[in-house]
């Protein structure tokens, strides 16, 4: 089985959800990318509810053939399969998020899941040994660096929470984006390596 399909959505799956933020903030009428919420795109009663829905239960779908391609890619190439599962973390929330809109009192319960999608980069770095896993590990760093910088939101400052949580917010998922393409991209090059060097 070609592996390099399913890798594909690794980069496929952040280019529909940033296009999802524009297009849903362009149809819910009301909207400001700096200091609105992405929950408030699909937020119950909004004109862009079912389709930000739509596009969140897209990105759901896609992440698990993702994983999927991340645990065979990681068999391939011999690597500890410990970081994919940080992964977990994305299907979950963002399916969540499709189910329970914002305004449902359940929409935040999933909030803590995200984590995992730290611990995996982390552990990318940590566990991803090699040079020829050197691009990855770096790309991984970056990745959790851009999401740690959410944490910006919990500074005891009243002009960042009225004005930039939706900056803020997005940091985390530029960081997320960053890992999932990286990977994908590192994997397809190393597979690639990979059958050239069996073909010889």
């Amino acid at each position: 089985m070609d592996t390099k399909p399913l890798l594909y959505t690794g980069i496929i799956i952040p280019i529909i959800f940033w296009l999802s933020t524009i297009i849903c903030g362009f149809i819910h009428g009301n909207y400001n990318h700096i200091s609105n919420t992405i929950s408030e795109l699909g937020a119950i009663g909004t004109k862009s509810e079912t389709l930000m829905e739509t596009f969140t239960l897209l990105c759901t779908v896609l992440s698990v053939f993702f994983m999927a391609g991340l645990f065979i890619a990681c068999s391939q190439l011999k690597l500890n399969i410990l970081p994919v599962f940080g992964v977990v973390g994305f299907p979950v929330m963002f399916g969540w998020a499709a189910i329970f809109h914002s305004g449902n009192r359940l929409h935040s319960a999933s909030g803590p899941v995200f984590l995992l999608l730290y611990i995996g980069a982390l552990l990318s770095v940590i566990l991803w040994r090699g040079d020829s896993f050197k691009q990855i590990r770096k790309l991984s760093l970056l990745s959790l660096g851009v999401m740690l910088l959410i944490f910006i939101r919990f500074i005891p400052s009243a002009t960042i929470e009225n004005n930039y949580i939706g900056l803020i917010q997005r940091f985390a998922h530029l960081g997320w984006s960053v890992w999932f393409i990286s990977m994908a991209a590192c994997f397809i090059k190393l597979l690639n390596r990979k059958e050239q060097h069996q073909l010889k």
